[in-house]
Parts: structure tokens; sequence; C-alpha cells
């Protein structure tokens, strides 16, 4: 997308000379009038992906309030189980039959990275547990 490159553009090569841990606030942002705006629904996970993408980071976290991708909808299956890691692909299956722990469009900017960006869901209030691993393959 060409939106990636004019903000990777702003960067230069300072993002490369870096080494660092970024923490970034989500959902709010600012339109292109300069107005603040909300993000809307998993905006801020987005943002996220995207800020990673732009920044070339080794990882995302996206910090929710469940302990990861479940295998099941908790509230049917009572024994459903975090799973530790998932496929890009699973998790847009998941996504696209209603689990609400990932949108699928918080996964593009990652996928559409050289190498791809693994995607970490954890849990803001459990922070012991490890969460799941969103990947393409077993080297990412």
């Amino acid at each position: 997308m060409e939106i990636f490159k004019e903000e990777e553009a702003k960067l230069g090569d300072a993002r490369d000379s870096i080494l660092c841990h970024f923490i970034i606030t989500g959902y709010v942002a600012i339109n292109t009038d300069g107005v603040a705006v909300t993000l809307k629904r998993d905006g801020s996970d987005y943002s996220a992906a995207i800020m990673g993408k732009i920044l070339r980071a080794n990882s995302i976290s996206i910090w929710t309030d469940v302990d990861g991708v479940l295998s099941a909808d908790p509230r049917r299956v009572p024994l459903a189980n975090v799973l530790p890691e998932v496929s890009y692909d699973e998790a847009m299956e998941l996504a696209y039959f209603g689990a609400k722990v990932i949108h699928p469009k918080t996964m593009q900017p990652a996928l559409s990275c050289d190498p791809q960006i693994p995607i970490y869901i954890r849990n803001t209030f459990n922070m012991r547990s490890p969460g799941t691993r969103i990947f393409t393959n077993a080297t990412t």
C-alpha cells in the first residue's frame, strides 16, 4: 500500500539505527484534516499492526482481555483451551466465523511484510499466560 511507503519514508534511516521497544496507544488518531477521531472496533489492534510493519518489527503484541486464541467459544465449550500457536490462515478463518480476539484486517500489515511478522495475542490481566502466536510457518 502506498500509505505504508509514505510513512516509512518519514522515518528514514532512524528506524534502522534504533534498537528499542515501542509502546503505542491505539484507538485515537487524527484524520487527514488533523481532527482527532476514534478508530472504532479493533482500531488499536490494526494501528499496532501498521506500526509494526512501518517499524519493521520482529513481532507485534496485541494485549486484550483473554489469554489468547481459544480452541472454541468458552461460552459454549467450558473446557476450551488456549491454542499456543495458530497460522494466519487459521486465525483468519476463526475471525471469519465470529472469533472476536483478532480482526482479519489486523493481520494484513503483518502478512504483507517480508519476512512476515508474527502476532502475539496476550492477556493484559494475566501476564504469566504466554498467549497465542499467530504465524505463517515455524520460522516466523
